[in-house]
């Protein structure tokens, strides 16, 4: 690092002390009161030796900051847009919002490039002349007004949008009711068991198909990929059974023992993904050991217990389902396609996702 770089580093922090120190706030409010009291025609006498000493004075800073609609005190460039811009921008987006209309980034940045040439083409200082600004401005412009903010809407496929409905949804509602009704379950035994699967790479394999093949040219097909799946099961109070790790390869890798707990267990799978074999095992060897230790601590072992499960091919197992039934848990499915607005693990935890 170069000695002016080291000295202009030492000056910025050395500034940001300074400006972060109750002196200096109290001369900025200083500065505030007198530049306003100024700027708006209440000029008082200043003893200034002469015109230039005053203009470079701290006090003509503050005015000419205030008569432009700058922050007094502000480090750095002046800013491109008057308050009275900024009141019109935020007062424009606002209401096109209230209409159903979101301003994507591209279209703030054009609309404030629109108001600087307005008004610099009324101020007489640019004619015909387009004003651009960088695209990080209407991103720092936002970041300052949040509630300019507008949620991205992602695509639902037809299947999760035909059941997005309260017609489809109604049954499976019911019968939660009814089942509460007549079991009356205690939320430390209301349990939702779901797996979430994260891809280990970041770039995509695939495979070029010869024409001989594929019905027509060349096609790409997507090899499998590493994959890595956690399986958590969590209770309506909160408290959750030990997670399971499911590595995609013959053996664990030692970091991956490492990290090993009676929290967290950790299986190695060629695929990486929950299969039959696997659900039969995380049921027996995690599932049912961990409610009836619930029950059991709680003392709970005359309730039922109530667990939702999606209706992932895995789950379909009529001896795994006997063994639920034996130890008094009701098991109830999600309707195909609707765990995006019914199942508790994915409309919480695995949303962040």
């Amino acid at each position: 690092m170069s000695v002016v770089k080291q000295r202009k580093e030492s000056g910025l922090a050395k500034l940001g002390d300074l400006m972060k120190s109750f002196q200096y706030r109290q001369i900025k409010n200083r500065l505030l009161r007198i530049a306003t009291i100024i700027a708006d025609g209440k000029r008082r006498v200043t003893k200034a030796a002469n015109l230039n000493e005053f203009s470079r004075s701290s006090i003509n800073r503050a005015v000419t900051a205030v008569e432009k609609g700058r922050i007094v005190g502000k480090v750095g460039r002046p800013e491109l847009f008057t308050k009275e811009d900024k009141e019109m921008i935020t007062g424009v987006i606002r209401i096109e919002r209230m209409t159903g209309v979101s301003y994507s980034a591209t279209q703030t940045k054009r609309f404030m490039e629109s108001v600087l040439t307005d008004r610099k083409i009324r101020s007489g200082e640019e004619e015909n002349q387009e004003v651009k600004i960088s695209k990080s401005t209407p991103n720092s412009f936002v970041k300052r007004n949040p509630d300019l903010k507008t949620s991205i809407p992602h695509n639902v496929d037809i299947q999760r949008l035909s059941v997005s409905n309260k017609q489809s949804l109604q049954p499976f509602f019911s019968l939660l009711q009814s089942l509460h009704d007549t079991h009356k379950y205690s939320t430390s035994l209301i349990f939702n068991t779901d797996e979430s699967s994260s891809r280990l790479s970041d770039t995509t394999k695939q495979l070029a198909v010869h024409p001989s093949d594929a019905p027509v040219g060349f096609s790409k097909t997507p090899i499998n990929m590493p994959n890595s799946t956690l399986v958590v099961a969590v209770a309506a109070d909160g408290y959750s059974l030990p997670s399971l790790v499911l590595w995609p390869s013959k053996k664990l890798p030692q970091e991956m023992k490492v990290l090993l707990s009676p929290q967290l267990h950790a299986w190695a799978d060629n695929d990486g993904w929950m299969i039959d074999a696997l659900f039969a095992r995380y049921a027996e060897e995690v599932l049912l050991p961990g409610i009836a230790q619930r029950r059991k601590l709680l003392d709970l072992n005359e309730d039922r217990c109530l667990l939702l499960l999606d209706s992932h091919p895995s789950r379909a197992q009529p001896d795994l389902w006997q063994k639920f039934a034996v130890t008094s848990i009701d098991v109830v499915t999600f309707i195909p396609h609707s765990t995006h607005l019914t199942q508790p693990l994915d409309c919480g935890v695995f949303a962040v996702f």
